[in-house]
């Protein structure tokens, strides 16, 4: 059986209410990426592989958002997985509103995110059974089973070797049409960088066997060979074109509001002060520096979307991360930025936000082609807060970054 039938199964189990209970998601993480998005249709995948139990695969987002991740996109589509096979926060919402009990694996990260999960397990109608991640270990659901918690640079490669522990007969793993090794090799060539960054021990694993695998299936490297436009032999040059084409995808913001870019690759956290004070803080990974994005919208688009997504989202704090290769010199390069409203309660410590993480993070004010930033946007908007910084820290992703200012917040 393919992903694609799974999912195919799993639709028509679910729309003649004849699914069994507990009723059992696993889903990724809020900014649904590909990884997050990969690990949990094939985690689910394998699950009914093992012994034909249905497992609800979840995108931690509005399938409105769906839209903005055009890489998880054309790669499903390259496999003929399409968007009305696959569930999203609304559906969730919608498959729970009978009492039933909710089971719940997290793959990607640790602990729950978003409002609806948060208040089903206060409620008592939800538990957490299984995590696997590769972020920092927040040290609950310590019952969970399996509880994976270890750096790596994919957080599906876990999945795949935790996964591929668990079947005594390999045969699975090689089936003809099985699309679920080139979506989980997309996602480790992505996660780093077609292995030349953050490569570590379970992705080294994943990716012989992944190798393995193709090289034993003709029909894989034909369809990998289709998706890079190309037709090569060499297994090194067809991944090169794979991850290049996915790649392409993923930076394609054409079209996309200064909103869109935004909420395209979004985490949201709330974080308690030692005094009992919540800050709710959002977080954007952006593949564009802040020059680029001055330079493609206008003072006015930022200024009304700051005040938008601020309002929409119930946010004292949105922290922008850029990452992005300087096409002149081929140099890779990170930034670090964040808005706020002035008459926020949390005023006086926002304002040294970037003071107090400029050690970890190596932040300065020698941003990439803004030199009279603060000139451009001295008059962005009343009442609102715009800082923006270079970080030569180019090691600290968001996974990183997030730490830091959930120490920050929540120690002073």
């Amino acid at each position: 059986m393919s992903l694609r039938s799974y999912l195919v199964t799993l639709k028509k189990q679910l729309e003649s209410n004849s699914i069994k209970t507990p009723l059992r998601f696993v889903t990724g993480n809020q900014s649904a990426d590909l990884d997050s998005v990969i690990s949990a249709i094939t985690f689910a995948y394998f699950n009914y592989k093992r012994d034909e139990s249905l497992l609800i695969p979840l995108i931690n987002i509005s399938r409105n958002d769906f839209k903005l991740r055009r890489d998880i996109v054309t790669l499903l589509n390259s496999y003929s997985i399409t968007e009305d096979s696959l569930y999203f926060i609304e559906d969730f919402k919608r498959i729970t509103a009978s009492d039933a009990p909710i089971e719940l694996t997290l793959v990607d990260h640790c602990n729950v995110q978003g409002d609806i999960f948060t208040e089903y397990i206060s409620e008592g109608k939800l538990e957490v059974v299984g995590i696997i991640d590769h972020h920092q270990d927040e040290s609950v659901f310590l019952n969970a089973n399996p509880r994976i918690i270890h750096s790596n640079g994919s957080c599906s490669s876990l999945v795949f070797n935790y996964w591929y522990d668990q079947f005594s007969n390999k045969d699975i793993f090689y089936e003809k049409n099985n699309e679920v090794v080139p979506l989980l090799l997309g996602s480790l060539l992505i996660d780093t960088s077609n292995m030349t960054q953050k490569v570590e021990g379970g992705d080294v694993i994943a990716f012989s066997e992944y190798q393995n695998i193709l090289q034993k299936n003709e029909n894989l490297l034909k369809g990998l060979n289709e998706y890079a436009c190309q037709s090569t032999d060499n297994i090194e040059k067809l991944l090169k074109g794979y991850y290049k084409q996915i790649k392409k995808a993923k930076k394609d913001m054409k079209g996309f509001s200064f909103y869109d870019i935004l909420k395209k690759d979004y985490k949201q956290f709330k974080f308690i002060s030692k005094s009992d004070v919540s800050t709710t803080v959002g977080f954007s990974s952006i593949g564009k520096s802040f020059y680029w994005l001055f330079s493609n919208y206008s003072k006015e688009e930022i200024s009304e979307t700051f005040n938008k997504i601020m309002k929409d989202l119930n946010l004292d704090l949105l922290v922008m991360t850029p990452s992005y290769t300087r096409q002149e010199n081929d140099q890779y390069a990170r930034e670090f930025g964040y808005t706020f409203n002035s008459k926020n309660s949390r005023k006086e410590i926002l304002l040294q936000l970037a003071e107090l993480a400029k050690d970890e993070l190596k932040l300065n004010s020698d941003t990439y082609k803004l030199e009279n930033f603060d000139n451009y946007l001295a008059n962005l908007a009343n009442n609102q807060e715009f800082k923006v910084y270079n970080q030569n820290n180019l090691a600290a992703s968001r996974k990183q970054i997030v730490p830091v200012v959930k120490n920050i917040l929540e120690n002073n």
